[in-house]
């Protein structure tokens, strides 16, 4: 399984948590995010490779830290736009199957990936968000045969595009994928946990109040 791994530029990032981080802690939350998230598809043996998609210098020296591909998309053209490139960039490739995967969840877990690649069998799978309707984990033999989807209700939109073109659906309940850092409820969630990675050191670092 080959992992698609999208980064906005990190001074971008996490605009919804202005009301309770810094500009300069958002980027360092999101840099601890991606480097939690490099570290485990590196060491998850269904992982084959990870391909970095991002136009931040420094996404692409965390990125070869972990021997990831880089692929640079010179700007920030928006998060469908760059998965696309993505998609393209490996669809050409011996690949058998490739997880989507947002950077945005530092909880993910060796046993979440395990779990998304036997869960998969043909068509698509997809780890729907806990919150919001949205997905957080999508694999698929390249070429992908639906329209790619993301925010919102976008689990739902997926699952109606699959049933339209006949593609199988799967879906597969992974913890450490479903929860996504987005809000202020939910840093707190994450800073309050009794242990965790880089990312839970960071905000445990902080001190944080909700907005």
């Amino acid at each position: 399984m080959w992992a698609l791994l999208p980064v906005k530029l990190l001074d971008h990032t996490k605009l919804r948590l202005a009301g309770i981080l810094t500009r300069a802690q958002r980027r360092q939350l999101s840099y601890c995010m991606v480097e939690d998230i490099l570290d485990t598809l590196d060491q998850t043996s269904v992982v084959s490779g990870i391909t970095v998609i991002s136009c931040d210098d420094a996404v692409f020296s965390l990125a070869q830290d972990y021997q990831a591909d880089v692929l640079n998309t010179g700007v920030d053209n928006g998060y469908a736009a760059d998965v696309l490139k993505g998609v393209e960039a490996v669809s050409d490739q011996d690949i058998d199957k490739v997880l989507i995967i947002p950077a945005d969840v530092p909880e993910l877990d060796h046993s979440d990936l395990i779990h998304l690649d036997r869960v998969h069998e043909e068509g698509i799978t997809l780890c729907p968000a806990e919150k919001d309707g949205g997905t957080n984990g999508l694999v698929f033999p390249p070429p992908l045969a639906v329209s790619l989807m993301y925010g919102e209700d976008s689990f739902a939109e997926f699952c109606r595009a699959a049933e339209r073109q006949q593609v199988p659906v799967n879906i597969a309940t992974a913890g450490g994928l479903a929860r996504d850092i987005d809000r202020p409820d939910d840093l707190l969630t994450l800073q309050a946990q009794p242990e965790g990675n880089r990312t839970w050191r960071y905000l445990r670092s902080l001190e944080l109040a909700d907005s």
